[in-house]
């Protein structure tokens, strides 16, 4: 067991593993922080003047939690959760619920108008949200609180006010893991948010706060962090093909509450998940396990090159036969610069790679290849594009484009009837602002010189 664990977890930190590639950069985490504080206190402050009423605000869900990830594409984002309170009654004081929402949505349009960084979302039924674009938005329901009673409602748009306690959920958490070792809270998050990146891959729905209520339940914990993988996410899909539903230790609500077209295709990804987890788990080493994790985690998984038994790396093992590939290179302007078949590519930003297959002949006629970009380094994890996946027939080519500056790798994975049949990797350096001239212009002197 633990075959993979140094590709999930490392001390080292300069060590590319899935929980660095699934954590936010302290960088990111202190914009986002530093305009989530400065949102609350001005909507704490202007929504108690407008409404001569004190006005709180509380923090739930992954952020709370720590249990936040990397979105995994890029364009997209990452979502806090910030409760608003009223802390008052304001359904005995006339106040309707969309009453109130307009309010908020008057208070944050004025900031939105002050802030040249954020703007206001469409109003959602049952939340105002504040995007950052490129970065993160915050989601903001609005509650009140009758401290005496401890009356908690929120605001929905079609409903009126209707009873809701996210925060007796989150003390729920707090307390079920309160006796953990640190060490195992540790584990337990990092598990969630493993799920969640897998989740949010697959594009199932499967909510983070059902995953968290699950694993919190039935946490199985284990010294590394991918046996902690393979027996929660095992328990949670079983779990799951015999009961669609998680929910909530609070009121019994389902916490999924999916279509039957979610559930469908939740279904699916449970059968393929289960498959790649027998896989890896029944491989004898983390350089056998990487494709079954790769089925799992797509290019948010470390690099090949990662495996540390592989000491120096050279390529992946000969499954059946080595593809060869070849790799034209052009330049920003769609310029031939040439053809290569080298193992390290060397390239600058702004130029375009174009991978092709050329032993196609090799393989059966129905065989795919997988060409998997691994992004790594400061510049792609700023942009939260670690890579993706795409899928092509043999002699299609494969066209990538230098965006970031760093060592990044091109995975290539060819498969026949759910059989491996051949693997290689090209490794990708791409340095300075654009390549320099080939025959630069001669210095001009003027007269007399």
């Amino acid at each position: 067991m633990g075959k993979s664990a140094n590709m999930f977890m490392s001390s080292n930190e300069d060590k590319e593993t899935l929980n660095k590639r699934v954590t936010l950069l302290a960088e990111q985490m202190d914009y986002a922080r530093s305009k989530k504080n400065h949102l609350l206190a001005y909507l704490k402050s202007e929504l108690s003047n407008k409404l001569g009423a004190p006005v709180g605000y509380c923090l739930q869900g992954s952020y709370k939690n720590h249990t936040l990830i990397r979105p995994v594409r890029i364009n997209e984002e990452f979502d806090i959760d910030a409760g608003v309170y009223l802390m008052f009654d304001a359904k005995s004081q006339g106040i309707q619920a969309n009453d109130a929402k307009s309010i908020l949505r008057s208070v944050l349009l004025r900031y939105c108008a002050a802030n040249d960084d954020a703007n206001l979302a469409e109003s959602k039924p049952n939340c105002e949200r504040v995007c950052f674009p490129g970065s993160f938005h915050i989601d903001l329901p609005l509650y009140y609180f009758v401290k005496e009673t401890e009356i908690c409602r929120l605001a929905t748009e079609k409903s009126g006010w209707i009873d809701s306690d996210p925060k007796s959920l989150q003390d729920w958490f707090d307390n079920k893991i309160s006796t953990y070792p640190t060490e195992k809270k540790a584990r337990l998050r990092r598990c969630i948010k493993n799920i969640k990146t897998w989740v949010a891959l697959k594009t199932v729905k499967l909510p983070s706060i059902a995953i968290t209520v699950f694993i919190a339940n039935t946490f199985a914990d284990f010294e590394q962090d991918d046996d902690v993988f393979v027996q929660n996410a095992a328990n949670l899909l079983h779990y799951l093909k015999a009961n669609n539903k998680i929910l909530s230790p609070i009121n019994g609500d389902d916490l999924i509450d999916g279509t039957n077209e979610d559930k469908t295709k939740l279904s699916e990804q449970l059968t393929l998940l289960l498959n790649s987890l027998k896989g890896a788990n029944n491989s004898r080493s983390a350089t056998e396990a990487h494709p079954f994790w790769s089925s799992v985690f797509e290019h948010i998984y470390p690099p090949f090159a990662e495996i540390e038994e592989l000491v120096p790396v050279t390529n992946f093992p000969a499954l059946t036969t080595v593809p060869s590939i070849n790799i034209r290179k052009t330049d920003r302007d769609n310029r031939f610069l040439e053809d290569s078949s080298a193992e390290i590519i060397y390239g600058f930003l702004g130029e375009n790679l174009a991978f092709s297959i050329t032993n196609f002949a090799s393989y059966p006629a129905n065989s795919t290849v997988k060409w998997m970009v691994r992004n790594k380094e400061k510049e792609a994890s700023l942009a939260n594009d670690l890579g993706h996946l795409r899928a092509f027939k043999l002699n299609d080519i494969c066209e990538e484009h230098c965006g970031y500056r760093g060592t990044h790798y091109m995975e290539c994975l060819i498969e026949a009837n759910s059989q491996i049949l051949g693997a290689k990797f090209i490794k990708v350096i791409v340095s300075a602002i654009t390549r320099p001239s080939r025959n630069p212009p001669r210095k001009i002197y003027g007269p007399g010189r």
